[in-house]
């Protein structure tokens, strides 16, 4: 059966849809799409699909991968489900693929941090380097215009929750409705280049 991987972004009302969730939501939306899928053996059957790295919820997506085990894919198809996804999601792009799992793939992240308190990224982007580079997962970060952009490895252990957490205990956030996080890229770290190559972006190399 193929393994399709897609890559979707996520926002809006999307948001608010926990990640555990998502799965069930895929599947759903690609059953009334009309597309078949292979099922997990076992005493409790589901959907075999994989996907990347968590998000929290309120933390919107831009590129991020998942993989479904399809009874058949024609890349036609990738527009009938798109048509039946719930708003705030959208379909990028779709492929066949084999080989290594998203979990080997998706190491890497890299972050978009905007405030609604008026805190400044300058101000920000300091206690965010501390705070990870004490983890020893800091890769790069800097500002660019209203965002502060950081990239980390170590997903499990630094996420959006511990930028949040890192704000808010130096004072310049109150907590998440504060702060506006995107997670722009998941992939493998480029070091020449110092920042995240989304997996969507080699594999279009």
């Amino acid at each position: 059966m193929p393994r399709v991987r897609i890559f979707f972004s996520k926002g809006g009302r999307a948001l608010f849809i926990p990640h555990v969730d998502l799965p069930i939501l895929f599947a759903r939306a690609a059953r009334r799409a009309g597309l078949g899928m292979e099922y997990t053996q076992g005493f409790s059957p589901h959907p075999k699909t994989e996907f990347g790295p968590p998000l929290p919820v309120g933390v919107a997506g831009a590129n991020e991968p998942a993989e479904f085990w399809l009874t058949e894919w024609r890349g036609e198809l990738l527009g009938r489900w798109a048509g039946v996804m719930p708003d705030g999601f959208a379909m990028i792009c779709a492929r066949e693929v084999s080989g290594r799992s998203l979990s080997k793939l998706c190491r890497d992240a890299s972050y978009a941090i905007r405030f609604r308190n008026g805190t400044s990224p300058c101000a920000a982007a300091p206690i965010l380097e501390r705070e990870f580079a004490s983890l020893g997962s800091l890769m790069s970060i800097g500002t660019d215009g209203d965002a502060v952009n950081i990239s980390v490895t170590d997903l499990e252990r630094s996420g959006a929750s511990k930028m949040v957490k890192a704000l808010t205990a130096a004072g310049l956030a109150s907590g998440w409705p504060d702060v506006v996080i995107q997670r722009t890229a998941v992939g493998r770290m480029d070091e020449a280049g110092g920042h995240v190559i989304s997996l969507k972006e080699k594999e279009s190399q």
